[in-house]
């Protein structure tokens, strides 16, 4: 941060001192100088794009706090943790943080503690945080995922309409919102929810000529997959839908000499931990993953993404796809598909609405288990365990899951993946009756004093702590040692959150009665025809051959390309027919050409040599 916050600190200064970088990536330069201009700015920047430098260097720059919205716990605890690791102070307020927490950092900000301030759109509408509002040390709002804003895009969030109330109270703060998807109805609908001056887009461009796209057919998915990691040599992620395809893909991997594991969201929190560090340091070749692998990446020498079925959408496939070769380095993305793909991908569609009498039930089974009174839970959160709702409601887990996710959709909840949380104390009680507690409180002192004793900043904001060590230095059981901070929670000594890995759900509204429970049926009419034209998009790619597919993906987002890629499978079969074009790419399929192509091919050959 600068030491005057006054003064305006040389960007180049910043990215050199916090980064160790010598130059921007493109465009991002453009960006920071707009938002340290006071400019509204909508950068659309492709994966791998750098577009959180783009709001942190014009921060740092300024010397003032950014308030930074971001729809994800593992985002934003990754920022953080990144930013504290170079020696920027920022903090993230989440569902799993109690009020007491939630209190303590909005005032740490307020009294400009801070450089970064990471809140869930769900939190800006919030009593505590509006009473600081006015307060903060405000010099920039960043709006991560902007697109969730907008009813245009592929996951819209209602709390992000929030965002408008915070910029009505600090009308003078400029806004940055940044996305790697979205189209130009999209981008202008962003602009106008987010109250914008003046239209102002910064466009990356979203040509990614070192990555070659490549769609295969065929019946044997596995046997190609091998081919082409045989083929391409480097690290590679593969992606699947469903959490136990990884596991059987991962031992097909292994049983063929690949070093690969298995993540979903499934796994502890732990484990994921320990898999990603062995993946990113190199130790394993191959992640197979669920789309709950991508966020927080930072390996820039993926040499291949491969797809095993198509996503859902092209905004998903581009952002999973462009994982690959973000060094700038020759990389491929294959997207493998097989006879019946199209019709699992229209039943999924058709499973992600369920009915409003499903989604009741859910609701209901949910506030049971949780014994949620009427009127009552407003911003609480809860742990999620779906087999247990599906076992209540005798739903399936899956429609169990696109329940949740319809009530988040209509701002009755906001979902949270399982994150890993430790434990964490902080002390809200005034320090003479902590003192008196621990000479004169049997019971309680002996943890008070081990906790002051291992624990500094106790007072100031929420630590860390494990309670093994505790129960170590005490030489009591680790239940104890949770058991007399629980009691000391209750007296409101201490504010105490145990650790959790568990999904959550967070209440945005007071528990309704269930049967009496709407969801907007405009909302869901269009909700369901904005995601099937996203679903006919992405089917078309996959099954028509008549274009590039780089530009028509590339179109899709709103830009124009002058040339066809050169390296993709329908510029590749054009090269097959077309001998007297001669290849500058260097790119053959490691799968080996298409049926049609190689007979075409064949048949060249044998007029030749005839």
């Amino acid at each position: 941060m600068s030491t005057n916050p006054g003064t305006v600190e040389d960007i180049h200064a910043v990215l050199r001192r916090v980064w160790g970088y010598s130059q921007f990536r493109p465009r991002q330069e453009e960006i920071v100088r707009a938002a340290l201009s006071g400019t509204d700015t909508l950068a659309l920047l492709p994966t791998g794009g750098g577009k959180s430098l783009c709001f942190q260097v014009p921060a740092l720059a300024m010397g003032k706090l950014c308030l930074v919205v971001s729809p994800l716990i593992a985002l934003m605890k990754d920022q953080v943790g990144r930013l504290k690791k170079q020696g920027v102070p920022a903090r993230a307020i989440i569902s799993t943080m109690t009020q007491a927490e939630i209190d303590n950092a909005l005032e740490s900000a307020a009294l400009g503690k801070y450089a970064f301030l990471y809140v869930s759109p769900e939190r800006l509408a919030s009593d505590l945080f509006l009473a600081r509002l006015p307060r903060l040390p405000l010099g920039l709002i960043a709006v991560d995922e902007a697109h969730c804003i907008s009813q245009w895009g592929y996951d819209f969030r209602p709390a992000y309409l929030n965002i408008a109330k915070v910029r009505e109270v600090r009308p003078e703060v400029p806004v940055i919102a940044l996305t790697a998807s979205a189209t130009q109805t999209v981008a202008n609908d962003i602009m106008e929810r987010l109250a914008f001056k003046a239209p102002h887009v910064i466009r990356g461009s979203f040509q990614r000529p070192e990555l070659t796209l490549w769609i295969s057919r065929g019946e044997d998915k596995n046997g190609r997959l091998l081919r082409v990691l045989r083929h391409i040599e480097g690290t590679a992620i593969v992606y699947v839908r469903e959490r136990r395809a990884t596991a059987r893909i991962a031992a097909l991997l292994q049983q063929h000499g690949i070093s690969s594991a298995a993540y979903h969201a499934g796994l502890a929190p732990e484990e994921r931990d320990r898999i990603q560090q062995a993946w990113t340091e190199g130790a394993l070749r191959c992640m197979v993953a669920t789309n709950a692998f991508g966020m927080g990446i930072d390996k820039a020498d993926v040499r291949v993404v491969v797809h095993l079925e198509p996503p859902p959408d092209l905004e998903s496939y581009y952002q999973e796809a462009g994982r690959a070769g973000r060094d700038g380095k020759p990389s491929s993305a294959f997207l493998l598909t097989g006879p019946g793909d199209t019709k699992k991908m229209e039943e999924r569609f058709a499973g992600s609405f369920p009915s409003l009498d499903q989604v009741r039930k859910v609701y209901q089974a949910f506030a049971d288990t949780h014994g949620i009174a009427l009127g009552s839970g407003l911003l609480e959160t809860y742990e999620v365990d779906n087999r247990s709702l599906a076992n209540r409601t005798g739903l399936p887990p899956v429609v169990v899951a696109h329940a949740l996710k319809a009530l988040e959709l209509d701002g009755k909840l906001v979902l949270s993946e399982g994150v890993r949380s430790p434990s964490r104390v902080l002390i809200i009680a005034d320090q003479r009756l902590v003192y008196g507690k621990r000479v004169n409180d049997n019971r309680h002192g002996p943890v008070l004093e081990a906790l002051l004793r291992t624990y500094g900043g106790l007072f100031e904001e929420p630590v860390l702590i494990d309670e093994l060590r505790l129960a170590k230095g005490l030489k009591w059981q680790v239940e104890t040692v949770v058991k007399r901070l629980e009691e000391l929670h209750q007296q409101q000594v201490i504010s105490y959150r145990k650790r959790s890995d568990s999904p959550t759900a967070t209440f945005l509204t007071p528990r309704a009665d269930a049967q009496r429970l709407v969801l907007d049926p405009a909302a869901l009419a269009q909700r369901q025809q904005r995601a099937l034209h996203r679903l006919k998009a992405m089917i078309a790619f996959v099954e028509e051959d008549d274009e590039c597919r780089a530009r028509r993906l590339i179109r899709y987002f709103g830009e124009e390309v002058e040339k066809d890629c050169g390296t993709c499978d329908v510029c590749r079969s054009r090269l097959a027919y077309d001998r007297s074009t001669p290849s500058t790419t260097g790119v053959a399929e490691p799968t080996g050409l298409s049926v049609e192509a190689a007979r075409l091919l064949r048949w060249e050959l044998d007029e030749e040599a005839g």
